[in-house]
């Protein structure tokens, strides 16, 4: 992967601290011919417990780019009972899981930085890839 590949991952990485994603293999980011980014994932995501497990831990306590911290804010404002996304997801996933993930996007916007990986639990994936 090419630097200037790896340093567009910061969305991605973003999207699995809030999803809760416990299983980011690099087999699992794929990028096609015109340069998009496919993720691949396979719904271990979305616990209430925080599982997060991923190889992109590239950008662990660096500041989250405004672009990407104005994205996190939108979505929060999203995820009230009352809105249409809130409404959609609760036909997908539980309602506990919709909550957990607005909390885990609030806490993102409030620190400001891509998450140090925990030293008391397993934060890679097995197999990593």
């Amino acid at each position: 992967m090419s630097e200037i590949e790896k340093q567009r991952l910061r969305p991605t990485v973003a999207f699995d601290i809030i999803i809760n994603n416990a299983d980011r293999k690099g087999s699992h980011i794929i990028f096609d011919q015109d340069q998009h980014i496919w993720l691949i994932d396979h719904g271990v995501c979305f616990h209430k417990e925080d599982k997060l497990r991923t190889v992109i831990w590239d950008f662990a306590g660096e500041t989250i780019p405004s672009a990407l911290n104005e994205g996190l804010h939108h979505l929060f404002d999203q995820l009230k009972p009352e809105d249409d996304l809130f409404i959609q997801l609760s036909k997908l996933i539980k309602v506990s899981e919709i909550q957990f993930l607005a909390k885990r996007t609030q806490k993102l916007i409030e620190t400001g930085i891509f998450p140090i990986p925990s030293e008391d639990r397993r934060v890679y994936p097995w197999p990593p890839i």
